[in-house]
């Protein structure tokens, strides 16, 4: 479609005016223009994915300061985090360890920290039944005007089977056949990135030759979770609905849906073979 670079560009400029009117805290809302800063969770859900092969992972939460008086301020805040217990399934010294839970944040750095969640994988064969979850909370706050957000982070744990999915592949898929290479290889965090993770359809089966619709997938034992997590996710072009990897033969195949327009197929199946 000729516009959609035109129509994508406009509802991101769309979506940076409209979030940069929100807060985190609706309660802060009403007297943002002289209230207080606030701490916050740079991102409320998480999807932590851990291999279980033995080793302690490492899952960074990033945490922030945001509010209306950040012009001039100059002192470190120090937060403190707790698990809230009513919202975690997760086990502690099962599933998780803290080996801390404050942290300080600073003019130099920000005002941006992060906290580490220890992710136990010794004793976990995978795949679990129902995925762990660990819900982190503010407890407590120092500085001046500063306050705990409201708001809560969740961490669910995803773990895996061991899996190598890196490599070069040949693509194509079943909406308008193509043939071309592409790389996966694997993120910090266990994930894989796609360089075409919609199987080359928007580059490949419409009129954006070039635009490549790329994305983060979970393999869990040979089934690959669903995800929106592709360049043009948010448009609902290309979501993955399902899919496989078959380790033997070192074939990915993932199910996609597109809804942004009518004159597209809806639906199809695209097929990396690793060469």
């Amino acid at each position: 479609m000729k516009n959609l670079i035109k129509s994508i560009t406009l509802l991101i400029a769309l979506g940076v005016s409209f979030n940069s009117c929100l807060l985190d805290d609706d309660n802060l809302a009403d007297s943002f223009d002289d209230g207080p800063n606030f701490t916050s969770f740079s991102n409320l859900n998480q999807t932590v994915s851990a291999v279980a092969d033995g080793e302690l992972k490492t899952a960074n939460v990033n945490i922030e300061l945001q509010g209306p008086n950040m012009v001039g301020f100059s002192e470190d805040v120090t937060l403190t985090i707790g698990v809230d217990a009513a919202n975690t399934t997760a086990i502690e010294g099962v599933h998780y360890t803290l080996s801390t839970n404050s942290v300080t944040l600073t003019k130099a750095n920000n005002y941006i920290g992060t906290i580490p969640v220890g992710i136990i994988t010794e004793g976990i064969d995978p795949p679990l039944a129902v995925a762990p979850i660990i819900t982190l909370e503010f407890t407590d706050a120092s500085g001046t005007n500063v306050i705990p957000s409201s708001k809560e982070t969740k961490l669910t744990i995803i773990y895996q089977c061991f899996a190598d999915l890196s490599g070069i592949y040949l693509v194509t898929n079943d909406a308008c056949s193509p043939s071309k290479l592409a790389t996966i290889t694997q993120n910090a965090d266990g994930s894989w990135f796609l360089e075409s993770a919609d199987g080359y359809f928007l580059d490949q089966c419409t009129a954006n030759t070039g635009l490549y619709n790329s994305g983060n997938i979970v393999e869990l034992c040979g089934e690959i979770i669903p995800t929106n997590d592709l360049t043009y996710g948010f448009l609902d072009l290309g979501t993955i609905l399902s899919g496989t990897w078959d380790s033997e033969n070192g074939i990915l195949t993932l199910n996609h849906r597109q809804t942004f327009t009518g004159n597209w197929p809806g639906t199809w199946t695209s097929t990396y073979t690793r060469q």
